[in-house]
């Protein structure tokens, strides 16, 4: 029980911390004042996503977690018998802290793009943590 907290604290830091990262640098050059188009005006949101290199930040997002999943996976699931509950605690319980507190940080100033901010750390950790533990304990166990 001890060793799941401490997955599961990990995971939500290392994630916060890797998310806050790729958001910083996906939004490095923008102009906050830019983004009222989303509430203000009739915009695309890919078009959006497309000036601030959403998709590549988050796939680089995707791709740091996919690799932490698997070394935690391999290195500490398999070894240690977890199984099915331990992994699906160890996905939806940081992926729905995390997003609580993307959301809940700063949600006076742009609360459009927090809660963009917030599905997208979700979504993507969700999917990338399913994945590595399903290649893991379903195909290499």
């Amino acid at each position: 029980m001890g060793t799941m907290m401490l997955l599961i604290g990990g995971a939500l830091l290392f994630a916060l911390i890797t998310f806050w990262v790729c958001e910083e640098k996906s939004l490095k050059d923008a102009n906050f004042s830019d983004m009222k188009c989303m509430v203000t005006e009739q915009v695309e949101l890919s078009k959006c996503f497309e000036q601030f290199n959403t998709v590549r930040y988050m796939s680089l997002y995707f791709i740091i977690i996919l690799i932490g999943d698997f070394i935690i996976a391999n290195m500490i699931f398999l070894p240690r018998g977890f199984g099915l509950t331990e992994a699906m605690a160890f996905t939806f319980v940081p992926s729905i802290l995390g997003s609580g507190i993307i959301l809940l940080v700063k949600w006076t100033y742009q609360p459009m793009v927090k809660l963009i901010s917030s599905f997208l750390f979700g979504s993507v950790f969700m999917g990338a943590s399913i994945i590595a533990f399903g290649i893991t304990l379903f195909v290499l166990a």
